[in-house]
């Protein structure tokens, strides 16, 4: 549910830039995601991942872009590079797209990436873009995302990587209001909202729109209340995801299988759920 496509298909800012945004106040992180952007933007192709995808047994992913246009002037990987990647490889990628809500042109930026584009999502990050997702004057954005049938994959949790990201707006609290004033949204909250997996917890089990998934972070599964999630009969609103690069499909598979879960629960998570979520047939 969360792959970030980083590969030479697609057209890069300034890579110096973009390390410079996101582990700026770190020199060995920023050294490390300089390095890493650029041999993944150089000599990776949307192929390779393709070919990682056949090897973990994995049918789909979905890739996304990242939007900080108005707090940082970057994009990580475009809504136009986006739409290209799908259209390669059709059957294996679905495409969400990256909007930067405090624009003045957000609706417009929806509306190209999904009527003119084809992109099947939404995906936003309240720390990173510094806003308040419970905030009534972006209603407009969900009731549109709502008209257009698409799902809003948000940030959940704090962000340790972008220097300058406002943790609070990562709070899933923040999306309970929200979720109820648009009951017609399906909302995923990304990263299980580390580290608020009870407060998680409590916004998926009261919105039947809401759910998380379990990416980036599988050295935290031990915190995450799983046990509740089955007691209260929510299993399937929990959905796999990696955050891979970031977070590697050899990393985090091996970390769901190894839990102390039902077969049936991790099936679920595996794929049944995010079939039933993105309406695939």
């Amino acid at each position: 549910m969360h792959v970030h496509p980083f590969c030479k298909e697609v057209v890069w800012d300034d890579i110096d830039k973009i390390a410079d945004a996101m582990y700026g106040l770190d020199p060995y992180k920023r050294k490390y995601m300089y390095k890493m952007l650029k041999t993944l933007t150089k000599s990776v192709s949307i192929d390779s991942y393709i070919a990682l995808l056949d090897k973990h047994n994995i049918d789909k992913a979905v890739i996304v872009s990242f939007n900080v246009k108005t707090a940082y002037d970057i994009i990580l990987v475009s809504n136009d590079d986006i739409a290209n990647l799908v259209k390669l490889h059709p059957n294996r990628l679905i495409g969400f797209a990256g909007i930067d809500p405090p624009a003045s042109d957000a609706l417009d930026q929806l509306d190209y990436a999904i009527l003119s584009l084809g992109l099947k999502g939404v995906k936003i990050v309240p720390p990173v873009q510094k806003f308040d997702i419970s905030d009534k004057k972006y209603d407009p954005l969900w009731r549109k995302m709502v008209d257009l049938n698409v799902p809003l994959w948000t940030h959940g949790g704090h962000q340790v990587s972008t220097g300058g990201s406002i943790a609070k707006y990562g709070h899933p609290m923040l999306i309970d209001e929200m979720a109820m004033r648009n009951e017609d949204l399906t909302i995923i909250i990304g990263h299980m909202g580390a580290p608020w997996f009870w407060d998680t917890y409590s916004v998926v089990l009261r919105h039947p729109n809401v759910y998380t998934d379990i990416s980036a972070h599988p050295e935290l599964y031990t915190y995450f209340p799983w046990d509740a999630y089955t007691k209260y009969n929510i299993e399937h609103k929990v959905l796999f995801a990696s955050d891979h690069p970031l977070t590697h499909w050899n990393k985090i598979i091996p970390a769901v299988k190894d839990l102390s879960i039902s077969e049936g629960f991790k099936k679920r998570i595996m794929g049944l759920n995010a079939i039933k979520v993105l309406n695939i047939e």
